[in-house]
């Protein structure tokens, strides 16, 4: 074992040690030699590899292991850690635990230091081992580079077992033996303790008998008779060598009247035997009558099951007839086409996959024909001339068919074409069949949709020919449902095709957000397959094909209702901000007002005013202008909270007024024109520099109202206003950029998401995807929106979409109204968003501690957001 193990790729240091695999090899390994107790792989550098096997419950409690351990891999490198990962008897890891390792140093232990670069063997003295503190002894070698030590210790229990394999009954004793003589294991039931010393040939008392080892031949055993306590004993020496100068022996007494004793039983063992052997072939006579007339009578009862449509899958045993053997082959045959051909009707009535229809017709093929391989090939309405492989029912190559079809495209115009001796060779690439059959497969529209095609290695007998014409129309029933699987595949595509469309329109809507939608599915996907896996709070999830085609659809479509949102508020960087910022607006005001005031100091001095004292004024005045314009602009960005105070000063500031002195209802909108007020016509005009208008007020459209159209209990109160476009008003803005108004038409995107999805009819495995795609805004809290829904309430794809969406919109670098936060900032928040009973803790503790989020972020975060993420402390957060 240690030699093939020290030429393999278990002695390379960058063996993985989750690699199914490799844990599988090692199993596999250990399961051949159950007697390694355990198996080291150690290097120059003092990193080790430790398998330790759990063979019973005893060495579980010994380990400290997890119920259903059956393998521990220990990893520890010097004065570093030591890491222990348990396995079950699947190599599906159970957990694993760390620690400091201050002491164990493989390179100074015997078993290292005494290897030798030569290939050779070491084996150590009898000692008391590191880890169990029981004694045992160690093989170990060194690798073909010498870079590394393999070894496999032996404790004394296992030892033990050992030698009673080699008992030749419950008296004989089994010793092994080091070439001083000591003890290292033996069959005896009163063994020592060995707990304090290694015991001698000496301690046992039968060192007298022993030969001297040191004069043995190592390729030839001892047998010599001795007397022993009393007895008259067989000993047989058997000398094991281990390598050059490595030997151990094996001392095995047995008492000589038990030896004798085997011929006298042989003696009577011989006689019974006869007595057996006369009354056998009477029986063998008397069963050989019976056996000519039982298949005839199992023939008829079959023949008459088959006349009730009671089929079933029968073997029928040799008669030694050869006709009626014949007939039973025959009627066997008739039997399994028939049950094949029923069972593949049920299959069809049932199958939703083209792959599993594929697989039933070449399986049925096959043994129809008594082929040897069968292999069905199809094409695509893109490319009728391009084929293949669907299914195949043997282990041989894959067939050549588009070579066939490239140099005779007329045979497949055929119902059943036999290949030539030239088309085979070129078709059945691996020589191993020489003759065969293809037979097209046609669609309603007779356009060629693909071939079955059956080889042979020997002749092909007239019987088989004579059974192609049911298989000619058994395949014709099964052409009718590819093609009907073949468009629900179409359509299928189509759908899927439509649904990422929509997703990508929503994507390329706003430049800012694009990929968001393409992203979350992504995302959600990660989440769901870590669930389907995971053994703790999933295990009970599972996903079919068809759940997980509901859970995309919905992840992909969860924000198509944003196409309702305009950009401007969607994507809206500044509280003043529409389709233009507004701040410039302010900003020539500001400069209205700094040239009324030159024009003010000029017509001053004009006036008789000191110039000096003028222009103090004029001076004094542009810099309180300025002052008040950089305060208003700084708080447009909204990236500080606006307390009270800085509230107030705004309003102050709106106070200012200025002088317009042209007409602002005309070259305008109609829609704007209606909303201007018909008094105070008159110019020129005094305004303020911040103010909320009339006009800008947007009232609700009629095709906005919530419950228009509305299959749900919508719980969201809307404005008064659709939008209030007042300047104060969104200058007031406390955080953020978005007035309540805004929020509302940001939060009514699902609302319109479920109106957009509730349209659509829906084939029953996705009836839910309205649902799951709608509620990953809802809270587990309740406080969510649109329905307010509740814990168990909101589907649990709804609550795997939830994370994907936050933990995206956190993470994403292309919005304009906020900086792409860290990876482990991003995760702090949503910890609390989970403590605060926002998210599902158990969906996001999965996202964490499964390393999902780590498996995005390396395919699509920046490098700068790719910090140091401490898991234990952010579980902390939701879990304390």
């Amino acid at each position: 074992m240690l030699d093939t193990l020290a030429m393999t790729k278990f002695m390379q240091s960058d063996i993985d040690i989750y690699d199914p695999q490799w844990l599988k090899a090692l199993s596999t390994t250990l399961a051949y030699n159950p007697f390694v107790s355990l198996l080291y792989f150690s290097d120059n550098e003092g990193t080790t590899f430790s398998v330790r096997p759990i063979y019973n419950e005893v060495d579980r409690i010994a380990a400290t292991a997890p119920e259903s351990t059956s393998i521990i891999i220990i990893y520890s490198s010097v004065k570093g850690q030591r890491q222990r990962i348990f396995f079950n008897n699947q190599m599906q890891k159970l957990g694993s635990d760390t620690k400091l390792n201050a002491h164990f140093d493989a390179r100074a232990r015997p078993w290292f230091k005494g290897t030798k670069q030569d290939g050779s063997v070491h084996v150590t003295d009898p000692y008391f081992f590191y880890s169990t503190k029981t004694l045992g002894i160690t093989f170990s070698r060194r690798s073909l580079d010498g870079s590394s030590v393999i070894a496999a210790d032996f404790n004394l229990r296992s030892l033990n077992r050992a030698m009673q394999e080699f008992e030749y009954s419950e008296t004989s004793r089994v010793f092994l033996l080091t070439s001083k003589k000591e003890v290292i294991a033996s069959n005896t039931r009163e063994n020592k303790t060995f707990k304090d010393k290694v015991y001698t040939a000496k301690d046992y008392g039968f060192d007298a008998v022993l030969p001297d080892f040191d004069s043995l031949d190592s390729h030839r055993p001892i047998n010599k008779l001795v007397d022993l306590h009393g007895d008259s004993w067989q000993l047989i020496v058997s000398p094991m060598v281990i390598s050059k100068g490595n030997n151990l022996y094996v001392a095995n007494f047995v008492l000589r009247k038990e030896i004798l004793a085997s011929s006298v039983l042989f003696r009577n063992e011989l006689i019974t035997i006869s007595i057996i052997f006369v009354a056998f072939v009477f029986c063998v006579v008397l069963a050989a009558t019976h056996r000519i007339a039982k298949p005839l009578t199992k023939s008829n009862k079959t023949l008459k099951q088959i006349q009730h449509f009671n089929f079933e899958r029968r073997e029928h045993k040799k008669s030694y007839i050869n006709e009626m053997d014949e007939l039973n082959d025959t009627i066997q045959l008739m039997e399994n086409v028939l049950l094949d051909f029923f069972q593949n009707l049920r299959n069809v009535a049932r199958t939703s996959q083209p792959e599993e229809l594929s697989e039933s017709i070449v399986a049925q093929v096959k043994e129809i024909l008594l082929a040897d391989d069968c292999q069905l090939f199809t094409n695509t309405p893109d490319n009728r001339g391009e084929f293949q492989l669907a299914a195949k029912s043997g282990t041989t190559a894959d067939f050549n068919l588009q070579s066939l079809y490239d140099n005779n495209e007329k045979s497949f115009k055929q119902p059943i074409y036999e290949l030539t001796m030239g088309e085979a060779s070129n078709t059945f690439t691996d020589m191993s069949c020489h003759s065969g059959f293809m037979i097209p497969l046609f669609n309603r529209n007779n356009d060629n949709t693909g071939a079955l095609l059956i080889g042979f290695t020997t002749d092909i007998t007239d019987d088989t020919r004579n059974r192609l014409r049911f298989v000619r129309e058994f395949i014709g029933f099964n052409e009718i449902v590819l093609e009907h699987l073949e468009q629900v595949d179409e359509q299928r595509k189509l759908f899927h095709s439509f649904v990422e469309m929509t997703a990508t329109a929503v994507d390329i809507k706003s430049p800012y957000t694009g990929g968001h939608c393409q992203r979350v599915p992504k995302i959600t996907k990660m989440i769901a397959k870590a669930a389907t896996v995971d053994t703790d709070k999933f295990a009970d999830f599972s996903l079919t094909s068809k759940s997980w085609e509901e859970l995309l659809v919905a992840a992909w479509l969860h924000d198509c209702g944003k196409v309702t949102t305009p950009d401007h508020v969607m994507d809206k960087a500044t509280k003043l901000e529409t389709i233009y910022d507004r701040i410039h607006e302010i900003r020539m005001r500001y400069e209205v007002l700094k040239r009324d005031a030159e024009i003010t100091y000029l017509q001053s001095t004009k006036a008789g005013m000191d110039e000096g004292q003028a222009l103090q004024i004029c001076d004094d005045l542009k810099q309180a202008l300025d002052e008040e314009f950089a305060f208003v602009a700084s708080c447009n960005p909204g990236s500080e909270f606006l307390d009270p105070d800085k509230q107030q000063r705004l309003a102050d500031i709106g106070e200012r007024t200025w002088l317009r002195t042209l007409p602002d209802d005309i070259g305008i909108s109609q829609q704007e024109f209606a909303k201007k007020s018909q008094s105070n016509k008159t110019l020129p005009v005094t305004e303020k520099v911040l103010v909320d208008k009339p006009e800008h007020l947007f009232v609700w459209e009629e095709k906005k109202q919530l419950q228009a159209n509305s299959k749900r209990d919508f719980k969201m109160v809307p404005p008064e206003h659709r939008y209030n476009r007042g300047e104060l008003h969104n200058l007031m803005i406390k955080s953020g950029t978005l007035t309540s108004e805004e929020r509302y038409n940001i939060n009514d995107h699902i609302v319109q998401t479920y109106l957009m999805l509730d349209q659509l009819p829906y084939p029953e495995h996705l009836k839910n995807v309205p649902l799951i795609a709608g509620s990953h805004h809802e809270k587990m809290n309740g406080q969510g929106y649109p329905l307010q829904l509740k814990g168990e309430e909101i589907p649990i794809g709804g609550r795997m979409i939830a994370v994907a969406d936050v933990f995206e919109a956190l993470t994403a670098c292309d919005r304009p109204y906020k900086a792409a936060k860290t990876l482990n900032h991003s995760l702090k928040i949503m910890a609390f968003m989970v403590k605060d009973e926002h998210l599902d803790g158990d969906v996001f503790d999965l996202f964490l501690t499964q390393g999902v989020y780590q498996e995005y972020a390396d395919e699509f975060l920046k490098v700068e957001q790719l910090d140091f993420v401490d898991v234990a402390a952010l579980r902390n957060i939701y879990l304390s």
